[in-house]
């Protein structure tokens, strides 16, 4: 079944998301056998990883219809938006007390992971065309 570029956006975060919930629950309960700031370390840190990633389809899903000459540049904005909140929120967050940062840096790096791979895949099997060989051929040899 082919589906259209429309289908990533709703697809693909759909897919991820599960997988990404599982690994950031488990390594939540894991850290919480060092202790209550490692399991809130590691909440807050999947969390934002989870967060970040998601954003992304919900963002572009919005910016999907726009001029394609500002489709780059509004690509570059999301961005620079997502790192700058990102970045306050790592800095806001780094220096409470009852946070651990070790394990809040593991759970975003396995959340990261699992959801390039988990989106990648969903990706794949979404089966969207790349090119059309029957446009190419009619023009062949002139």
């Amino acid at each position: 079944m082919t589906r259209s570029a429309d289908d990533v956006f709703s697809v693909v975060p759909r897919r991820a998301l599960p997988p990404v919930v599982a690994v950031w629950l488990a390594g939540t309960g894991a850290a919480a056998l060092s202790g209550t700031p490692a399991a809130l370390g590691a909440l807050v840190g999947g969390g934002l990883a989870t967060a970040f990633l998601a954003s992304t389809f919900l963002l572009l899903r919005v910016l999907k219809h726009v001029e394609p000459a500002l489709s780059l540049a509004l690509a570059l904005v999301v961005y620079l938006f997502k790192v700058t909140v990102l970045a306050t929120a790592v800095l806001v967050l780094r220096d409470l007390p009852g946070v651990d940062g070790r394990a809040a840096a593991l759970a975003a790096a396995a959340c990261t992971v699992v959801w390039s791979a988990a989106a990648c895949l969903a990706f794949r099997r979404l089966r969207l065309p790349v090119f059309d060989l029957a446009h190419g051929r009619s023009g062949a040899g002139s």
